[in-house]
């Protein structure tokens, strides 16, 4: 449950950081900084920043940062490392090769000229899919050495500069990008330029660049100095006035423990709605009985809000915040996508969705099915292991391979969507199309088929390029690729809408998420951990594969991550 409610702790960060958005997707400094300004003789801020060089949510800390080195430069040492890893394979990064690259070539540069390197990665940031391969005119107009630049990227020193890189932002915690730290302290406030100087000047108010620093930049610097008040920064200035107040009734079963917690939506909801209200109703009580039937409750814990949430100031001043909710008769009722509610509400209401996914339970024949985004590493990882077990019992069991679709991603616009916003994708537009054409793949030809083109997709193409790469890898397998563009063009909004009501059905938001029987999966992700995990749904009746997990071949255990 904690993975899936980061949706509702990101609308309530999208909505006090309205200058900023939130993902969530160099060299070890001489202690000198980047300078510019006036000369500083006290002890500098230490600023480190772990980010992806091709993660969007990445390159705007950049380019926020680099105006404010220029003018504090002097009372700062600043550090920029990327986050990846490295395995028999070699590198890895979430968005692949041309990221590696990208996070290389800037780690060279900043080898070279640190204060020179800031410019050519803002520049680099402009086209951020040009990455890495705008790198030298953004050296040149920076003024940089390219030569030296390019000896580092292209020897061995750029390898081993990225490997310290990933060595620190594994050592540092860094996960997502970006990850930043004030002097040792994690920040996750505003990320546009004049709140990265608002918080050096925290450390350094004597300053002279901080002088003329106004009382706010944004709301949330207004919000954070009351917990009663309604916090508004108005040219410079706070403003505060009383909160709307209103009820909210959280449906809820005390007896289900952790699955059931409502601790961190309640907070998240306290700092959203100050003057909010809240009621616990009991979900076998007659209160919570009549609920259910009165506003179609699935699953607990459900969060309705009174009518007044839309008069609240969050409401009001953030339209994706309202994507949360959905209207139930007199009532406003958080999604349980957002919330992460996963409890049915009765056994009647589980019977009633595991045949609407398909699942039957207890008929010899178990079911797994595993939701992927098709260009999300962690995802990717997952097939590959599940891959050898569906050669073991693809006779017995039931393999399906499914997509983690969202609605409205980043305003629901063409670059990650269709359906009018209905359906879309993390890591962009082709990354739903080939999500599309895989479905159609295991439509067409059947899971066997699907395997072999996914896995030579994920090797072959990129979410940059997978529109004009994927039909080259369909007919070298010997698929038919007209039949595959065919049902692309005229089933896939109707298949991928079948996968979106699953995502919603069963609470899914992140790649991978994996069901056996129906039940969520959280063992190993290794071939072992799901061969064992599916044979035990037999009940008594496996076939003799299973007698010999312990002893087949299996892929090492994948890192916990998950995209979304």
């Amino acid at each position: 449950m904690e993975k899936k409610i980061q949706y509702f702790l990101i609308m309530l960060t999208m909505l006090i950081m309205t200058v900023s958005v939130l993902s969530g997707c160099g060299k070890d400094t001489d202690n000198t900084g980047t300078t510019g300004g006036a000369v500083f003789d006290g002890e500098k801020v230490k600023i480190d920043f772990y980010v992806m060089s091709q993660c969007p949510y990445g390159t705007q800390v950049e380019d926020a940062i680099a105006p404010v080195l220029k003018t504090m430069g002097d009372a700062v040492d600043f550090e920029l490392n990327f986050i990846g890893g490295e395995d028999e394979s070699g590198f890895r990064s979430l968005h692949g090769e041309s990221e590696i690259n990208g996070d290389m070539v800037q780690l060279c540069a900043l080898n070279v000229d640190e204060e020179k390197a800031m410019e050519m990665i803002v520049c680099m940031n402009k086209e951020p899919t040009g990455i890495p391969n705008n790198w030298q005119p953004c050296a040149e107009s920076a003024g940089l050495d390219v030569e030296a630049v390019r000896a580092c990227y292209e020897g061995e020193q750029g390898k081993e500069l990225l490997r310290e890189s990933f060595a620190k932002a594994s050592e540092a915690g860094a996960q997502g990008s970006p990850t930043m730290f004030f002097n040792g302290e994690d920040y996750s406030g505003p990320r546009d330029s004049l709140s990265f100087q608002r918080q050096i000047c925290n450390f350094v108010p004597g300053h002279s660049a901080c002088a003329d620093v106004p009382e706010c930049a944004t709301d949330v610097d207004c919000l954070m100095q009351t917990e009663d008040k309604i916090g508004v920064c108005v040219e410079g200035k706070c403003e505060f006035s009383d909160p709307v107040e209103l009820n909210l009734v959280v449906l809820t079963d005390s007896d289900c423990g952790q699955e059931c917690d409502t601790t961190q939506v309640l907070g998240v909801s306290k700092q959203l709605f100050r003057g909010m209200s809240e009621n616990i109703v009991e979900v076998d009580s007659e209160e919570g009985k009549e609920m259910i039937e009165k506003y179609g409750i699935i699953r607990i814990p459900a969060y309705l809000f009174d009518e007044k949430v839309t008069e609240t100031y969050a409401w009001k001043s953030n339209e994706q915040l309202q994507t949360a909710f959905e209207k139930k008769e007199d009532k406003y009722k958080l999604l349980d996508e957002a919330t992460g509610a996963v409890k049915f509400v009765n056994e009647d209401v589980e019977k009633k969705y595991f045949e609407k996914a398909g699942i039957t339970i207890g008929d010899g024949k178990p079911q797994i099915d595993f939701y992927v985004m098709s260009y999300c590493p962690y995802g990717n990882i997952a097939e590959e292991a599940i891959a050898p077990v569906f050669e073991e019992l693809k006779e017995f069991a039931e393999f399906n391979p499914r997509y983690v679709i969202y609605s409205n991603y980043q305003g629901g616009g063409p670059e990650f969507c269709l359906d009018n916003g209905n359906l879309c994708s993390m890591h962009g537009i082709q990354e739903l199309n080939q999500d599309i054409r895989e479905m159609c793949v295991n439509k067409l030809f059947g899971t066997e088929d699907w395997f072999e083109f996914a896995m030579e997709m994920n090797k072959e193409c990129t979410y940059q390029n997978a529109d004009s790469c994927w039909e080259d890898v369909a007919v070298g397998l010997g698929l038919d690729a007209d039949a595959i563009a065919e049902c692309e063009k005229n089933e896939g909004v109707e298949l991928a809408r079948k996968d979106k009501e699953l995502n919603d059905i069963f609470g899914v938001s992140g790649s991978p998420t994996i069901f056996i029987e129906g039940m969520e999966y959280s063992g190993a992700r290794s071939s072992q951990g799901y061969m064992a995990a599916l044979c035990g749904a037999f009940d008594g009746n496996a076939p003799d594969a299973c007698d010999n997990v312990e002893n087949m071949e299996s892929t090492s255990e994948a890192p916990a991550g998950a995209c979304g």
